[in-house]
């Protein structure tokens, strides 16, 4: 919540950052349905009326109604209430008020420095510029990446770049992005520091990182986000270190209408802040202010499946701590328990509860549990606990060449089914990693099938976001040498990918995918035949019933067949006679018994 002074302050009665809750504590329900809607604004004689509170007079009041002045009790309801004990506190709505001034800080905040090394006759306006504001913001740890002190700019890219940024600070954001386009030209073509013989990589991309950074800042004042989405994605591309951007990717998702996506980006630029040495602790509640309005507002614009936070100790194993989640779930949301699904892993955080700098052993994780109205909506989410490869696609699909409306089926089960609930998965779990069924592969998957029904503009911004994504993966968790080698794999085939290359390799993806098609069929074979084996355990469990209840009736065995042929009788017992050569094809020759 916002206070007056615009200083964001947790509530008083929320656990303080990091804290980790005691083995007691019971769930944690943050279910947003829209079924309910909130009740309207008071207004009228009803407005100064005061609610009491009945219960125990010594616990101190709460306010009732937020910024906005809706009531927090439907909330409160729709989340859920923990049961007796020392329940943590659900988190706070925040207005959409608060949300906008958290937005504007963090994003333009670093629009009153110059974006150039200006040469000038001061000595303190000589050290003023956009690269020693990052370095003075974010002082990365010796072994880690920083934005610290770069080489002197080309000169003609210094003038470019004067020339942009006098633009925008005139508030000309359109002919200020023709401009930080040319400069972007100038720095593609070498001309990034004033030695560009003896420059590295490293400083090249922070410069072109800041260009591209600049143009998604322009773009978003022009209210055009499309074209900022792929600026956005470039500049963490080119340095993915640096928080601001992926604030701003955060702003450019809630803009475009993708909620989990931009509470993503706000968590991940809240780790990256804290990782680069970043020690302001008002940017950081700032922060987690806006990674908590926007996972707000990705659970409330959830209408297929209902989410629930379970806090788990270490004591606590994963099975118990699943069953106990989903008991809950089904007791407070008996809507939405068509299919249940729960995250094993239990590496989800929460921005009330989270504080970088605690070890992590002692960091508080939530377990996951979504809930789904419908069981084909969510059924396919059994394979990411079952499956090495998961493969989402349906049986055989890349064994077979499709037609297009097969294809547009599948793209549309991937846009509509899949990847939303895999991304809202991750939203909460900073190290959600790149292997199979954490929604980076299928959304390369899905790329690849755009691609073949010629849609080339979706396809090119899925690719620019895959690479994103790749390139922060490194700075998110640990990686084995086999975690690095698919990464680099993974990045090579996107770049190659997004250039038009063709190799005669198979994409990693598509490798992926057929591994995940071999395992499905697998399964089938082996589900057959275990339903096979059963379907004739049955009936041999059926004929021995029937032949002890005809013996006991005082009838023949099963098999044996008496025959009177005139004055004889002949007995049949075809599971004993064996045919010989001549009567293959013939009826056995019957036994002849004596008259009595």
């Amino acid at each position: 919540m916002v206070q007056s002074a615009g200083v964001p302050q947790l509530s008083d009665n929320q656990a303080p950052p990091g804290r980790p809750s005691s083995a007691t504590e019971t769930d944690v329900n943050l279910i947003h349905n829209t079924q309910a809607p909130p009740p309207p604004k008071e207004s009228g004689p009803n407005k100064r009326r005061k609610v009491r509170v009945r219960g125990n007079s010594t616990r101190p009041k709460k306010r009732m109604t937020d910024s906005r002045g809706v009531s927090d009790r439907p909330l409160v309801e729709k989340q859920g209430v923990c049961d007796e004990g020392s329940p943590l506190p659900p988190p706070l709505r925040i207005s959409l008020k608060s949300l906008l001034a958290a937005e504007m800080k963090l994003v333009y905040g670093d629009e009153q420095h110059n974006i150039t090394q200006q040469p000038s006759k001061s000595p303190v306006n000589s050290s003023a510029s956009q690269f020693m504001c990052q370095a003075s913001e974010i002082v990365g740890p010796p072994s880690g990446p920083n934005l610290g002190f770069l080489p002197q700019i080309d000169k003609w890219l210094d003038v470019a770049l004067q020339d942009a940024d006098s633009y925008y600070q005139q508030k000309k954001y359109g002919i200020a992005a023709s401009r930080f386009t040319t400069a972007l030209e100038l720095c593609s073509k070498g001309a990034a520091v004033e030695q560009s013989l003896h420059a590295v990589y490293e400083d090249i991309s922070k410069v072109a990182s800041l260009i591209e950074s600049r143009l998604v800042a322009c773009y978003l004042r022009l209210k055009r986000p499309k074209i900022a989405l792929n600026h956005s994605h470039r500049a963490i591309q080119l340095n993915p270190i640096y928080f601001r951007h992926h604030l701003r990717q955060a702003m450019v998702y809630r803009l475009l209408g993708n909620p989990c996506a931009a509470a993503r980006s706000a968590m991940i630029a809240d780790w990256v802040y804290w990782l680069s040495g970043g020690s302001d602790e008002h940017i950081s509640k700032l922060i987690k202010l806006y990674w908590q309005a926007l996972l707000d507002e990705a659970i409330i614009t959830e209408d297929g499946f209902s989410v629930m936070y379970t806090p788990c100790s270490a004591g606590d194993s994963v099975g118990d701590c699943i069953a106990k989640a989903e008991e809950t779930f089904r007791k407070q949301n008996p809507a939405f328990t068509d299919y249940l699904f729960t995250d094993p892993s239990g590496d989800h955080l929460l921005p009330q509860t989270t504080n970088w700098s605690n070890p992590p052993s002692t960091q508080q994780k939530y377990v996951l549990t979504l809930g789904f109205r419908r069981g084909q909506d969510g059924s396919f989410l059994s394979k990411l606990t079952s499956r090495t490869c998961p493969s989402f696609t349906g049986p055989r699909a890349s064994f077979s060449s499709s037609s297009p409306e097969d294809m547009e089926r599948v793209c549309d089960t991937f846009s509509r089914r899949i990847l939303p609930a895999l991304d809202f998965i991750k939203c909460t779990k900073l190290a959600a990693g790149f292997s199979p069924g954490s929604g980076l592969v299928e959304r390369l998957q899905y790329a690849g099938y755009l691609g073949q029904i010629q849609r080339s503009s979706e396809q090119t911004v899925i690719l620019h976001q895959a690479l994103a994504e790749l390139a922060v993966a490194p700075y998110l968790q640990d990686l084995s040498h086999a975690e690095t080698s698919l990464l680099q794999a993974l990045m090579a085939d996107t770049m190659d990918t997004l250039e038009g290359r063709r190799t005669d390799r198979e994409r990693v993806w598509n490798e992926m995918q057929k591994v995940g098609m071999l395992e499905d069929l697998l399964f089938q074979l082996e589900e057959t035949y275990l339903k096979n084996k059963a379907q004739r355990a049955s009936r041999k469990q059926r004929a021995g019933v029937q032949g002890a209840e005809g013996k006991a009736r005082g009838r023949p065995k099963a098999g044996v067949k008496i025959e009177a042929k005139g004055g004889s009788t002949v007995v049949t017992d075809k599971a004993k006679v064996r045919p010989t050569e001549t009567q293959q094809e013939t009826a056995v020759a019957p036994m002849t018994l004596p008259d009595p």
